[in-house]
């Protein structure tokens, strides 16, 4: 079953967001994932912890945490700190 990871972020320097993006797409390379929502967000109800939102679908839980944890994804992520505050969490599916 797909496994989901969830990004909530506030962009604070677009530059280094854009240079975070494009590791984070190099991390991809070769991974099975879908983008199913990506970046703006309209608020309709309180105040949202940020701007844009990511949700990755991956095929399974062991999929979703290869990535995050691949050598690649971590040169990535003190590059998203530096850009942008960003809560990420992952949804497990049953398949363990």
């Amino acid at each position: 079953m797909a496994s989901y990871i969830l990004s909530v972020m506030q962009k604070h320097d677009l530059d280094k967001y854009a240079e975070y993006s494009a590791q984070g797409f190099v991390s991809l390379d070769g991974m099975a994932f879908e983008v199913t929502v990506g970046e703006g967000i309209e608020p309709l109800e309180g105040t949202p912890p940020g701007s844009s939102v990511v949700i990755m679908k991956f095929p399974d839980n062991d999929t979703a945490m290869r990535w995050y944890r691949s050598d690649a994804y971590q040169k990535a992520i003190p590059m998203r700190h530096a850009a942008a505050d960003t809560a990420f969490v992952v949804h497990f599916t049953d398949d363990k």
